[in-house]
């Protein structure tokens, strides 16, 4: 609470010192004033009115004629002009979205000749101000199109380029979703609500969503934007809430899921159940005036509760395997002690084995298919409160404040299909925001932004924290880096995983990472000063990042029984004979904090009527992170061998080099041909200083972790289940599996160059925007988690590995590269204030040297000397279709009575079509010896494709592919694609207007995702060995089959 009162208490003091985005910059209204000749009029006073709250901004043109009201809000405003000796024009019905910049162009009349000029003025369709790549989503689809879990980031594939991860988790859900576009990786992308960060430290995940009724719109920018958005290198997001106005207006929702109406996953067939699902989403939101035209709140309130169950077959040890008795086993069981066999397959059976196998495995419960006998099914609930608070206040023409806070709580328990290994999950999050911005004239503008973005993640298993100890399960010696290392603390334990190849597992294994407690605080400042032609903006943004996390793989440890022993791994466990042991790597705490600071300079300038030039450069630093908690250790490669440096429980001081070469240009323009074309173009730099798994993963050395690997003989085995790590099998000293920096220390920031030539064309209410968009990456960060292999070749491999006194190393790599040509359509259509359609096309190719960054797996390279190697990224789609509809039936019956059931019908939505994605082949069977599993196959010249290639038939031939050997194989990277996506979403709504009042309505409406109910399948396997019947056969899905949801929302 301390923490909480702490980060609260430096968010208001920032209030006074200075920030970006309850109002923008970029939101804007801009124009010349002329009269009738054509001749532009100085020190005309321009009135910028908004509708819903009545305030009011007021501008001078300058010596050109021109105008400019800045840090605007989206919504509808009304323009008035009045210059001596001419009569007052009036512009009204002006619709202004988030980061906007309209173009109103007024001509006034000669007083005498007409009173009052008024005009209700088109809505602007065409950019014509800037350079910047992106689109805006409105609220009239954030609220109407079909989402599947309401998250808005979802809609972001409205724009051309986006690609989504992870877009609904009904089950326990730590990682949210991340964003990306164009060659960008998810983990790069920036998101902001009201100009506050809101994603994680660690991995750039968005968990905090705003409901989609609390927004009134979001902006997404893929490329060349101005120099005041950065710490990213990618996509940039921002998201303005609701607030209040001068009426109240609000809603009241519930969307409902059951699984009973949806569809049967394609691979669950008959009698097999289905998948399992009751949610509700629900929730209530209210905006108003606290004091007319002056201050203003908006609420919102969302829950979720979800139970999602997902049904599994497996396998566990009879009643008579529990005892000893095999004698069910087809085969022979083989005696390891003395090479001979057991009679009538028969053995003895190890205490601590059976005293497990009876406590924490199921006993069968029926008969299924493929000698299954046991059914169950691994849970996921999921209970979710979110509050939302927003008030806005204006203390006069100089002075305005607007403060936002958001609180979340989600809880989030599991249970795996073994219902013996339950899990606990809290996650509390919370984002703060606060804007002033001070008016000292026209021309000068100030404005302060805050925020402050906390998360919590806790995901541990029931039994960490209490009495239980891996000792008193009988297991002795399973110490952190072996039997010479440190106990588990409390806080620690857990049931390590006790694998029993093919059969149901025990191991508390999914709290191995889910300890993340995120912080970020920013304070930024931007002045803004207009002089003649030039818009003119300067800024600052702070931000001081915090991550207190773990990252482990075993945290508990593991013992493999696999039958190479006794020839049968259930056997294997009853006799107490491991044929792996992996040492706990426990759970330490990296506790990382980093200083980010940006300057930044924008010149937006007016050439003329027709052109304006966007002029902006911004110089970023990150600060190498510091580890607060002492665990991060790395590799000195100065000392042959190398060691591991600095000494145990001392600080790593300079965990890399500083690098001071983040200076990003930011160069566009935008060129009206005509009225309804407008040619632009701009070049761009942005850069990344990566999330904090980086520093995160360097936490996993001796003595704070580090894991070792044990074999057990086959024959005469030492180790034991309740001696899994004897000192006769200890290495002396023992090879550790390491994490590295590079030897020089040397991480730059990754860099992205973006450039684009864009074409808009306007057609009535319709704009069709064609651009080609380039973007080439350097400095990409990966980890090469098999650093240490060995050349292919005979000979035991540890011997033979570069630095021969370690086992695997990871390391640290920051020098992969990227390129990535497209071309991008978006075509939207304004039907009316409530129809519109949206298309977005993209046809692209991405390429990549490397893989994929440090979070999501690190490099897919075979030779680890030589890890650059060019292909299809691993995110490369050459063909992506968006189509998305919000189409409101026009008004049939005349009657009341025949309006109820024919008016006030609403159909939506949303589209998919796109190619598959890049699959890289690699071979199961180490045949190049060299402890790589990224390791290729050979090509035998066969085309891999399958004819009349299916899910039925397969993707592809084992035939076209030979194992490599002693030699590297020769299959290229990412070598095949996989299938394509094909979804349909729709939505039906009917409102029913209420007697008592015209603007309050009573909504159904019914949703259907996946609505075709059309099988999305997932990449096949790729795993090849000759032997392998599975390779190239695909078994599951990406989405689900078709699922309906049920709402009610109460409209007002």
């Amino acid at each position: 609470m301390r923490k909480l009162h702490g980060c609260l208490f430096l968010f208001v003091v920032s209030f006074f010192g200075s920030t970006l985005f309850g109002q923008t910059v970029d939101t804007s209204i801009l124009g010349s004033v002329t009269d009738p000749q054509g001749s532009v009029i100085p020190d005309a006073t321009v009135v910028v009115h908004a509708e819903a709250t009545g305030q009011e901004k007021t501008v001078k043109t300058t010596g050109d004629g021109q105008y400019r009201v800045q840090y605007l809000v989206p919504g509808l405003y009304t323009v008035t002009v009045n210059a001596a000796g001419f009569a007052p024009a009036t512009r009204s019905g002006i619709q202004l979205a988030l980061s906007q910049q309209i173009h109103l162009d007024v001509a006034m009349s000669v007083s005498g000749t007409q009173q009052t000029v008024e005009v209700n003025a088109a809505v602007p369709l065409l950019q014509s101000e800037n350079a910047s790549l992106g689109a805006t989503v409105d609220t009239n689809r954030t609220v109407n199109l079909p989402l599947n879990g309401r998250k808005f980031n979802d809609l972001a594939v409205l724009t051309p380029g986006v690609r989504i991860s992870n877009p609904d988790n009904h089950s326990s859900s730590t990682a949210g979703s991340t964003i990306a576009s164009n060659s960008g990786r998810g983990d790069w992308g920036a998101v902001q609500v009201d100009g506050v960060v809101m994603t994680n430290t660690r991995s750039a995940y968005v968990n905090n969503y705003p409901s989609v009724d609390a927004i009134e719109e979001f902006r997404v920018q893929t490329g060349n934007f101005s120099a005041e958005y950065g710490f990213s290198a990618g996509t940039n997001i921002n998201v303005q809430l609701k607030s209040g106005t001068n009426s109240f207006h609000g809603s009241a929702f519930e969307f409902i899921r059951n699984d009973a109406v949806d569809a049967r996953n394609y691979y669950r067939k008959a009698p097999l159940k289905k998948n399992a699902l009751k949610q509700n989403q629900f929730g209530a939101t209210l905006g108003g005036p606290i004091f007319r035209n002056k201050t203003f709140f908006f609420a919102s309130y969302e829950g979720l509760r979800s139970i999602a169950e997902i049904p599994a077959l497996s396998k566990v040890l009879t009643p008579a395997e529990r005892n000893g008795d095999f004698s069910a086993f087809a085969g022979q069981l083989r005696n390891p002690y003395t090479g001979g066999t057991y009679a009538n397959n028969q053995i003895p059976v190890n205490p601590v084995s059976k005293n497990i196998i009876d406590t924490y495995m199921p006993l069968p419960n029926g008969s299924f298919a493929g000698g299954q006998n046991y059914s169950g099914v691994s849970i996921g609930n999921q209970s979710n409160n979110q509050y939302i608070g927003r008030v806005d206040h204006r203390f006069n023409d100089h002075n305005s404040i607007f403060i936002h806070y958001i609180y979340s709580h989600r809880d989030f328990p599991d249970t795996d299909l073994n219902p013996n290994f339950r899990y606990t999950g809290t996650y509390p999050m919370h984002n703060a925001a606060l804007q002033y911005i001070h008016v000292f004239s026209p021309s000068l503008v100030n404005e302060v932004r805050a925020g402050v973005n906390l998360e919590h993640v806790k995901q541990l298993s029931v039994r960490t924290g209490t009495d239980f100890t891996i000792e008193s399960l009988g297991i002795n010696g399973f110490l952190v880096g072996g039997p010479n290392g440190r106990p588990l603390t409390r806080n620690e334990e857990g049931f390590p995983l006790l694998s029993i190849s093919n059969y149901l597992g025990m191991g508390d294994s999914r709290a191995a990472s889910n300890l993340d407690y995120s912080r970020t605080f920013m304070v930024a400042d931007n002045i803004t000063y207009t002089k003649g032609k030039h818009t003119l903006l300067f800024g600052a943004d702070i931000r001081k990042v915090a991550g207190n996390a773990t990252t482990n793989n075993t945290p508990f440890g593991q013992q493999s029984f696999t039958g190479d022993l006794t020839n049968y791994a259930p056997a294997d466990f009853m006799l107490g004979v491991p044929r792996t042991s992996v040492t706990p790597e426990g759970v330490p705490i990296t506790a990382a904090r980093q200083w980010r600071t940006a300057e930044y300079f924008q010149d937006n300038y007016r050439v003329n009527d027709k052109l304006t030039l966007n002029l902006g450069i911004r110089y970023e630093i990150y600060a190498p992170p510091v580890d607060l908690n002492n665990v991060s250790r790395t590799l000195d490669f100065g000392q042959n061998p190398p060691v591991l440096t600095p000494a145990p429980g001392q600080r790593l001081n300079d965990v890399w080099s500083i690098t001071y070469k983040d200076i990003a240009p930011r160069l566009g323009f935008a060129y009206s041909a005509t009225p309804t074309t407008v040619i632009r173009g701009g070049y761009g730099i942005t850069y990344y200083g990566g999330q904090f798994d980086n520093i995160n993963i360097m936490q996993l050395n001796p003595p704070t972790a580090g894991s070792l690997t044990i074999t057990n003989p086959t024959l005469n085995p030492v180790a034991t289940i309740e001696t899994p790590v004897p000192a006769a099998l200890y290495p002396n000293p023992p090879f550790f599996n390491v994490v590295t920096m590079p030897a020089d220390r040397r991480r730059p920031d990754v860099m992205i160059q973006t450039w684009n030539a864009t074409v808009e064309q306007q057609f009535g209410k319709a704009v069709l925007t064609t651009s080609y968009v380039g973007t080439k990456g350097s400095d990409l960060d990966t980890s090469i988690q098999y650093f240490n292999s060995p050349l292919p070749g005979p000979g035991a491999i540890q011997a033979r590995r570069p630095y021969n006194t370690f086992a695997r190393i990871r390391a640290l790599d920051f020098t992969g590269a990227s390129n990535y040509n497209a071309l991008q359509e978006h075509f939207e259509w304004r039907v009316n204030t409530r129809s519109n359609i949206t298309v977005s096309y993209v046809w692209s190719h991405m390429f990549d040297n490397q893989g994929n960054s440090t979070n999501t797996g690190g490099c897919t390279c075979q030779d680890v000397r030589n890890p650059h190697e060019w292909a299809s990224g691993t995110a490369d789609q050459r063909h992506n279709l968006v189509v998305a509809y919000v189409y409101r039936l026009p008004d049939f019956a005349k009657s009341k009575l025949a309006g109820l059931g024919a008016n006030g019908w609403t159909l939506n939505g949303l589209i998919t079509l796109a190619s598959g994605s890049p699959v890289n082949v690699t071979q199961s069977t180490d045949s190049q010896n060299v402890d790589n599993p990224w390791q290729r196959p050979t090509l035998t010249g066969v085309n891999p494709y399958i004819t009349n290639k299916s899910a039925t038939n397969g993707w592809y031939t084992r035939n076209a592919f030979a194992l490599s050997g002693f030699a590297f194989g020769n299959t290229p990277r990412n070598y095949l694609v996989g299938p394509g996506t094909k979804t349909v979403n729709v939505s039906v709504m009917k409102n029913f207007a209420m007697p008592y009042a015209d603007s309050h309505n009573l909504q159904v409406r019914f949703e259907a995702f996946n609505a075709l109910n059309t099988p999305q399948f997932s990449n096949p396997n790729s795993s090849y060995s000759p032997t392998n019947s599975s390779f190239g056969q695909i078994s599951s899905t990406k989405i689900n089959n078709r699922e309906l949801q049920l709402a009610v929302k109460y409209l007002f």
